[in-house]
């Protein structure tokens, strides 16, 4: 299946739910009838330490957030503000919102609901498209195109000649991965390795941990300076302690790290998260293996 159509699907399956939104936002889709342009729903936006919002929909090539408030928005219309206006200080974005309907208070004290006529809220979704639009051609020759498919190719990273945290590279399969390298995953009976050797770079692996693994815990810390790596209680077959005096024991090893991970319409990907090396002494004090990243780029030539 062509990846814009899968993902497209998984992005209105996702949202199917809410009634209101979903309309909009595929009204929104169908009106701009561009498919150079990327759609996330529930965009993860961190307003503090310890607080975050979810953006009904975020424009990323345009840095543009839409809201869809459906009448009980009107009971958090002061707190929405706020939110809004922290998203948009924090990411230098544009933001819009669509405003499908309102609430009231009737004279016997109860709470009426007041819809927006369908023909106003096409309005407003029309303003939106044509901002939309606006933002593309204003960037001109700048705007670059949703191109997800070829950014996830072994030839782009090839071709590329080097990997960068900040990019945020990613590769579908762990065979993408190896082969970017020109090598392949190594097997182990009916189990497949968690990576595999660097070509003609001695000490060097390719890794690719997986945070949701049954017998290995491989747990990112916050900043994603440190993989802590030790095998679970479901892993019989080595202690956390024998885990560890390997790896003390052992000759140094570079590796160059894809961490698995799923977004939120279940896509896997394995995205580079910099080259790591054993910290001995944070292990023992940790008891169990820190890997800490010790280059957030690989360059391949």
């Amino acid at each position: 299946m062509d990846y814009k159509l899968e993902y497209m699907e998984r992005l209105f399956a996702k949202i199917s739910k809410k009634k209101t939104e979903s309309y909009a936002i595929s009204r929104i889709w169908h009106q701009l009838d561009d498919d150079r342009v990327k759609f996330v729903v529930q965009q993860y936006v961190r307003i503090d330490k310890d607080k975050y919002a979810l953006a009904d929909l975020y424009l990323p090539q345009l840095n543009i957030f839409i809201e869809v408030n459906e009448p009980f928005h009107e009971n958090n219309i002061e707190r929405d503000k706020l939110r809004n206006e922290k998203i948009m200080d924090i990411t230098h974005s544009a933001l819009c919102t669509i405003v499908c309907g309102t609430k009231a208070e009737s004279q016997d004290g109860k709470e009426v609901i007041h819809w927006k006529p369908l023909d106003e809220i096409h309005r407003q979704i029309t303003e939106v498209v044509s901002l939309i639009k606006q933002r593309i051609s204003e960037l001109g020759e700048n705007f670059k195109p949703w191109d997800d498919v070829s950014t996830l190719s072994v030839e782009y990273h090839r071709n590329k000649g080097y990997l960068r945290v900040e990019d945020n590279e990613c590769l579908r399969t762990v065979d993408d991965v190896a082969a970017v390298f020109g090598t392949k995953p190594k097997h182990r009976g009916f189990l497949r390795a968690s990576g595999a050797g660097v070509p003609n770079k001695k000490g060097w692996i390719i890794w690719w941990p997986n945070t949701n693994h049954t017998r290995w815990c491989n747990e990112p810390s916050p900043d994603g300076m440190y993989i802590y790596e030790y095998p679970t209680k479901e892993n019989k077959s080595v202690t956390q302690v024998d885990h560890l005096k390997q790896w003390l024991a052992a000759p140094e090893e570079t590796r160059v790290t894809f961490l698995r991970s799923e977004d939120d319409l279940g896509f896997c990907f394995y995205r580079f998260v910099g080259v790591f090396r054993l910290n001995k002494e944070k292990s023992v004090q940790e008891n169990k293996c820190v890997w800490e990243r010790v280059s957030d780029t690989y360059q391949f030539k």
